[in-house]
């Protein structure tokens, strides 16, 4: 699954460096400007992306992506310096510090650059996300200068973005023991209820703009368990996904709150207040009631220190 996804992040990578409109919509206003001369390099190209029709024709075959995560703008500058590379700077807005970390965190693979609230360098590309803004800064190739620019302009943008963001709150419902800190994603589009283990062409979780889910890897890459946090508005909502993914996942009428072998493969699936806990791929039914069990315990106390706040 890791391969799968770094392919889909060099396709990605490859989609957003190749093509450049270069149209110049100067009235829009946005959040974030980025100087038109840096270190000995000067901007050739500006483009401001307003609408969903301008990113799919940015970004061939990866607009749905940025959208999924509650796309609202992206600033783009392509700086030139005489006898190097182009850099090209990208800056997405993407409206909430939940969405840029989202968005990030559906590329990235390992978190191995300072910047930002995350970020990772691979081939000449440098991507990270700092408040509710996503940035991805390239080079056509990979050159020391280049290297140099690209830090260069990731300095200068973290310096800009002052203020950082919160990351999203389920993330902290993940048990520690196990985890695998780069293979955490956040979405609330339900494309994404896929992304590390198959459970279904449609939406049989019920996922929706006013949930919020969190997928996570644990274990080793020859045993690995996915863990798959939902959380709804309210328990109704909850019971109705829950009965909704019971029936359309199972052949047989599954009894509830249980472990389920599906595929030759261990799933286990719970429902507790406002939130559903499914763990899949297992290979040994006791190592999937333990994540659940341990994901469980950790919504319990949440809550209770949310009604403890309250009470006070």
């Amino acid at each position: 699954m890791r391969s799968t996804k770094r392919n889909f992040l060099l396709i990605f990578l490859f989609s957003i460096t190749s093509f450049l409109n270069a149209m110049n919509t100067s009235s829009m206003s946005f959040g974030l400007n980025l100087p038109d001369t840096l270190d000995g390099w000067i901007v050739s190209d500006t483009l401001k992306i307003d609408s969903r029709e301008m990113l799919y024709d940015y970004i061939d075959g990866g607009a749905e992506q940025f959208i999924s995560y509650g796309f609202v703008n992206a600033l783009v500058k392509t700086f030139i310096r005489e006898g190097e590379t182009e850099v090209r700077a990208e800056v997405f807005d993407m409206g909430n510090a939940k969405n840029a970390y989202g968005i990030f965190s559906n590329i990235r693979y390992d978190e191995n650059s300072p910047y930002g609230q995350g970020a990772q360098y691979v081939n000449g590309t440098l991507f990270f996300w700092k408040g509710s803004y996503f940035i991805n800064i390239s080079a056509n190739d990979e050159t020391t200068a280049s290297k140099k620019f690209v830090n260069v302009l990731a300095t200068y943008i973290d310096n800009v973005i002052q203020k950082p963001g919160e990351k999203p709150g389920i993330l902290r419902l993940l048990p520690e023991q196990g985890l695998d800190h780069n293979g955490i994603m956040y979405f609330h589009h339900f494309i994404w209820q896929n992304a590390y283990y198959f459970i279904s062409n449609e939406n049989i979780l019920l996922i929706n703009d006013s949930t919020e889910a969190v997928y996570a890897t644990y274990g080793s890459q020859d045993d690995r368990l996915f863990l798959l946090i939902v959380k709804y508005q309210n328990e109704e909502d909850t019971k109705n996904a829950y009965d909704n993914f019971l029936n359309n996942y199972f052949d047989i009428k599954a009894p509830q709150d249980t472990l389920y072998t599906k595929d030759n493969k261990w799933t286990g699936i719970v429902s507790q207040d406002d939130f559903i806990v499914g763990v899949f791929n297992g290979s040994d039914k006791v190592q999937v009631s333990k994540l659940v069990q341990r994901t469980v315990a950790n919504i319990k106390n949440r809550q209770k220190e949310s009604r403890n706040i309250s009470d006070n």
